[in-house]
């Protein structure tokens, strides 16, 4: 919060609050079934190491059930915007006020019981200039910066963290939103609890994939079918750093076999290009004869759902892995699973050192 430290002692009065909305939870969990409460307690007791960057996540389950839709949308457009995560935020707001739900004095109007803050958010407004003065945001454009409105504080929190810090020093820029070490602790808590699945954003393949052909050649998770030609291509730089880290990415969730890359493939396609591959056996799956079960099948389906520059534009398998406009099936396709990016057709090299999720990985050079 952009609130002093006097705030502090208000505060443990609402953690207390949250600390009890936690163990409804878990008991609302336990009538649902077993294994979704273990799913949270796994995640309860796992470590806050790992603080995200720029559209690394999704949103959890939890996030999904707990976050109202609006305030979701709004701290990930403000994430993005900052380029800091959005589950520090959307944890800010939990923390803070359950996301605008509380009825608490200060949430919807006045100030909050220490008489400093204001919001869904709890900025201070008082002195001059207060952290709401130095801060604010006019996020709806409408002319107007109120810290009652999520559409202004939410990505007003967010430009207040990226100057305290965030996100090279979340533990700062924490500290700098509430003066508490509890208060660090308990966001940066609630932000993991709100992580979901990894995803892969523009210009940020940290944990995701190693965009290095020579990784790529030694990867203990990939079989090449044609290793001379195959690996010639990677070591001649005739392979897209995109589909490089695309196919590293897969390597760390499966075993998989690629029958086709760019040499040993017949030209006037993506794999001529460098930005395609035939992957044919999955965890040991044999992707022939097609079927809508075991790894093919749910490889085809993650690719299909994989978020950011490495969300492929070409994807085809014998059955549609997906109601999107990039994925299709075909009957020629029924004994791999075919990956690959749109672009100019040709035989290509890639210059070392380009960004997976530069133009230059899409385009190269003849």
């Amino acid at each position: 919060m952009a609130a002093p430290a006097v705030a502090t002692a208000a505060r443990a009065g609402v953690l207390a609050w949250q600390q009890r909305r936690a163990l409804l939870w878990l008991l609302a969990l336990a009538t649902a079934g077993p294994l979704a409460l273990a799913l949270l307690i796994v995640v309860l007791i796992s470590g806050t190491n790992g603080d995200s960057q720029l559209g690394q996540f999704k949103p959890s389950a939890l996030a999904l059930h707990d976050i109202p839709a609006t305030y979701l949308s709004t701290y990930q457009a403000a994430g993005s915007r900052y380029k800091i995560g959005w589950e520090y935020l959307a944890a800010i707001g939990k923390i803070e006020t359950d996301h605008g739900r509380s009825t608490a004095s200060g949430v919807h109007s006045g100030l909050n019981a220490v008489g400093c803050c204001a919001g869904p958010m709890q900025f201070s407004v008082v002195g001059k200039p207060s952290t709401w003065d130095s801060y604010a945001v006019d996020g709806n454009r409408d002319g107007k910066k109120s810290p009652f409105d999520p559409a202004d504080a939410i990505p007003a929190a967010a430009n207040y963290l990226k100057a305290s810090g965030a996100p090279a020093d979340w533990d700062r820029a924490i500290f700098a939103y509430n003066h508490a070490a509890w208060y660090v602790a308990d966001v940066k808590h609630q932000a993991q609890l709100y992580r979901g699945a990894p995803v892969a954003a523009p210009g940020n393949l940290a944990g995701v994939g190693n965009p290095d052909a020579a990784a790529l050649d030694s990867n203990p998770s990939i079989t090449w079918a044609h290793p001379v030609t195959q690996l010639g291509d990677l070591r001649s730089r005739r392979v897209s750093p995109r589909l490089i880290a695309l196919l590293a990415l897969v390597a760390q969730r499966h075993q998989i076999t690629i029958t086709a890359l760019a040499s040993d493939h017949y030209p006037g396609t993506n794999h001529e290009a460098g930005r395609a591959a035939d992957i044919a056996i999955v965890d040991g799956d044999n992707c022939y004869p097609p079927h809508r079960s075991g790894g093919c099948w749910t490889l085809a389906q993650e690719l299909d759902q994989l978020d950011g520059c490495l969300h492929p534009t070409e994807l085809i398998y014998y059955f549609d892995p997906g109601p999107g406009p990039d994925s299709f099936a075909r009957p020629d396709h029924d004994d791999h699973i075919h990956v690959g990016f749109d672009g100019p057709l040709g035989a290509r090299t890639y210059a070392p050192g380009i960004a997976p999720c530069s133009s230059a990985a899409l385009s190269g050079s003849r």
